[in-house]
């Protein structure tokens, strides 16, 4: 193979592979920046540890009577198993202040309404992906 002909094909395929992984200064991608929400590790590492709440505790107390033991849903309630972590957290976090998300929003908001962010963060390690 001519040098020529093979700088030629390592500029193309080092051009293709820097297609869309462009980094702004910020240090993430906008897209992962603005679907990530908060990390619920974070939150229950945060509090000493004889303080930190256990997610199976958290869920059997308060999630397995609608989403069954394995959170595979039950009746109409959805299953959980593909939802992340940080996104089952943040709609906890907005069930309990009330933002609108389907159709079961009320029995949601008082199923969390007395719950720390500890206690929600805690169940979204338990039951999220």
């Amino acid at each position: 193979m001519k040098l020529v002909s093979l700088a030629t094909i390592l500029f193309l395929l080092a051009a293709l592979g820097a297609c869309g992984e462009a980094t702004p200064p910020g240090g993430k991608r906008a897209s992962q920046a603005a679907t990530r929400g908060p990390d619920p590790s974070e939150i229950v590492a945060a509090l000493p540890p004889d303080a930190q709440p256990y997610g199976l505790d958290v869920y059997t107390a308060k999630c397995v009577s609608c989403h069954g033991a394995l959170g595979q849903g039950v009746d109409a309630n959805p299953a959980l198993g593909e939802l992340k972590r940080a996104a089952m957290f943040q709609r906890l976090l907005d069930y309990r202040a009330g933002k609108p998300q389907g159709e079961r929003v009320a029995v949601m908001a008082q199923a969390v309404a007395g719950m720390s962010d500890a206690e929600l963060a805690a169940a979204s390690i338990y039951a999220g992906e």
